[in-house]
């Protein structure tokens, strides 16, 4: 048996594709070496061809154009975890390999270097290699790097999936990496059991506060319990950058006013004087000189008017302010720029803040009636402030924190503002519960629209499947794809090869469509895209039967504490006890500190970024709040339970999932867990499924 421990020249490799960043390393660190943003930039093929993209994906596109110095081309934004589910996934309409009508490649027309048609799996394949030979130094002897050499051939790979990811793609992912990367052994781990090795836990509750949702796991010895697994969308750290732009587009329009746009607009023209001036230059041998005013300024020329000039009433990134018209790129980088600018600014702690149990939110729901006094009070941004917070809220009086936005415009953040950010998490008032249940019947429409695009792209499937067996020179035999035949570890393999195993004619090799695969593979995770179990799992009373069917019942549209007592109180009644009493907070949206500690911090930075020093507040506010709700639900009824919380510092938290496999992976008696290439070869795809629960 092979050991990869360490101390040996081969350790193994541990891999988290998350919705915000990706985490690579070597298994027994506890720094993951390669980590970057899991949103690149890319052009999606048109025609059908051997990729989904047609340029390689760029990562560095939030500061800067990425197709020349002012324009991003037809270049879009693409993640390969699917916001709506959480899984490796993508939907019919993001595969352009499958869009095309042609039902056959020719070899003397098309590259056939791949035969997967899926969009967030080349992306998976996109970032693994990316990692293997650019972050972690598999290079010669020498110390060079060979890019045209892959030596991650020499090391197993253990990779994170969510606990509700469907048995199909585990098994298509496993094949990726035998197939593909040519791996010697692979693990798959949950990443709420990876998250309890962490803190060195077997059974507990993991709360998993991600970019696109919270997701809530109990694990009970080592297992997940899989009927307690409970989703919400809305409760993500995308939802949270949102909020706050949203609290500062309203401070720019109440604190920037007219000033802001006078100071933007006397910059626009001097920048426009400046680049009239350089043109002319380039093109005149001895231009004139551009004649100023007493005061230094240009004197404006004909063909730059003040009223030409727009000043957006946002907050504008910084890319947009260096500009001279402060024109917008497209909207999925204007918009990522702005969210990314919303991120430094929470990060800092100037955007966000927990406050305490039994926190009043200080803006009023939309279209609540509030009293003349309190209409008379605006908050941030001229929001109205909430009649029941005016004499609970002691935030609304406190000391305000001053920040520097990029287009040099200075405002000032009230500590209300920031804890009503967060209380998207712990609020049950009106505001933040109609917020939720949007979101909820939103992800519950899009589902609806996936479970109707895989159903389509099935049904058209098996209209082309008989068109080319009645042709008797095309695509496959209906014995390989046939319906409702469940995924297995011939529909990789078997198409990869039969691709170079079709008819001749006139001596050129007719290729068969990839679409194959993505029909068995489709047709296995339809069940667990539909929102509502099959009429047979109801019984008389209209209840579910039983929640481990395959179906998408893990949405929900309550806050994260009442998510965790609910995931509880799913799972038997003799685990309930032991899965309260070890609660495990992680994930990147948990990184959010107390508000109390941050006074006179100095944030005066320009270019948006912090100039001082900001003394943030608690780091375990966030998991002792969590604490406090759970304890309140749960001794309503159970006085005797305990509830206790656990979570790691600010700045292990994000990985705490990854540090879990790294643990894990390292350990000596792990080593006999390994899927190895013989045992794929042996019992094909579906092994994951036993060895890896």
């Amino acid at each position: 048996m092979t050991t990869y421990t360490v101390g040996n020249d081969v350790q193994a490799l541990v891999a988290d594709i998350g919705s915000y960043s990706t985490k690579i390393g070597y298994a027994g660190d506890d720094h993951p070496q390669a980590l970057y943003n899991s949103t690149t930039a890319a052009v999606k093929a048109q025609n059908q061809s051997s990729s989904n993209f047609a340029k390689t994906p760029k990562r560095d596109f939030t500061l800067r154009c990425v197709d020349g110095a002012n324009g991003d081309g037809d270049y879009d934004l693409v993640n390969p975890v699917d916001p709506v589910t959480g899984w490796l996934f993508s939907p019919p309409s993001k595969n352009s390999v499958n869009n095309s009508a042609s039902s056959s490649l020719s070899s003397n027309e098309q590259s056939t270097t791949t035969a997967d048609a899926w969009e967030s799996h080349e992306l998976v394949n996109s970032y693994l290699q990316h990692a293997f030979q650019h972050s972690l130094g598999l290079s010669r002897g020498n110390g060079e790097m060979d890019t045209s050499v892959d030596y991650s051939h020499h090391h197993p790979l253990l990779m994170l999936d969510k606990s509700h990811t469907p048995p199909a793609l585990r098994q298509r992912l496993l094949e990726i990496m035998f197939e593909t990367h040519n791996l010697p052994s692979v693990f798959f781990l949950r990443d709420a059991i990876a998250a309890c090795y962490a803190v060195g836990r077997t059974t507990a509750t993991v709360v998993d506060v991600g970019y696109s949702g919270t997701m809530v796991t109990p694990v009970y010895e080592g297992f997940v319990e899989r009927s307690g697994v409970l989703r919400n969308n809305a409760c993500g750290a995308r939802n949270i950058e949102e909020r706050v732009l949203e609290m500062m587009d309203g401070l720019v329009v109440s604190q920037g006013g007219r000033k802001r746009k006078e100071r933007m607009r006397r910059r626009a023209k001097e920048k426009l004087e400046l680049q009239q001036q350089q043109q002319q230059s380039a093109v005149e041998p001895s231009p004139k000189k551009s004649k100023r005013d007493d005061k230094g300024h240009f004197i404006k020329e004909k063909g730059i008017t003040a009223s030409a000039i727009t000043i957006p009433d946002y907050l504008m990134p910084l890319y947009q302010v260096r500009r001279a018209s402060y024109n917008p790129r497209k909207d999925p980088f204007h918009a990522w720029s702005r969210l990314a600018l919303a991120r430094e600014i929470k990060e800092c702690g100037l955007g966000v803040a927990v406050g305490p149990m039994g926190y009043v939110s200080s803006s009023a729901a939309p279209g609540e009636d509030a009293s003349a006094d309190a209409a008379a009070a605006a908050g941030e941004g001229g929001a109205v402030i909430n009649p029941a917070a005016a004499s609970t809220n002691m935030f609304l009086t406190a000391a305000k924190l001053p920040y520097t936005l990029p287009d040099g415009t200075n405002v000032e953040i009230s500590t209300a503002s920031r804890c009503d950010v967060v209380e998207l998490y712990f609020g049950n008032d009106e505001q933040n519960s109609l917020y939720r249940d949007n979101v909820f019947d939103e992800t519950v429409q899009k589902l609806e629209e996936y479970s109707k695009e895989v159903e389509d792209f099935i049904a058209e499937g098996e209209d082309d499947e008989d068109e080319t067996n009645e042709g008797g020179s095309k695509g496959i035999t209906s014995s390989s794809a046939a319906k409702g035949d469940p995924y297995s570890n011939t529909s990789y393999r078997g198409e990869k090869s039969s691709r170079y195993a079709g008819s001749r004619r006139n001596n050129k090799k007719t290729l068969y469509s990839p679409n194959v695969i993505s029909t068995k593979l489709y047709s296995a995770c339809l069940p667990y895209l539909r929102t509502e179990p099959p009429n047979g799992l109801l019984d008389e009373g209209g209840n579910v039967s039983n929640m481990n069917d395959n179906y998408f019942h893990f949405l929900t549209s309550a806050s994260p504490a009442q998510m965790v007592c609910d995931a509880v109180y799913r799972c038997d009644r003799d685990q309930q006890a032991k899965l309260l009493g070890d609660v495990v907070v992680c994930g990147g949206g948990a990184c959010i500190t107390g508000a109390s500690g941050v006074v006179g911090s100095s944030a005066l930075g320009g270019g948006g970024t912090v100039g001082g020093t900001s003394l943030l507040g608690d780091e375990q506010a966030f998991p002792d709040r969590l604490r406090e709700e759970v304890e309140a639900i749960v001794h309503k009824h159970t006085m005797g339970w305990r509830v206790k919380v656990t979570s790691p510092n600010i700045s292990e938290r994000a990985i705490c999932s990854w540090l879990g496999g790294s643990i894990l992976g390292s350990l000596g008696t792990f080593q006999d867990m390994w899927i190895s290439k013989q045992d794929y070869e042996e019992y094909g795809a579906a092994i994951v499924n036993r060895k890896c629960p």
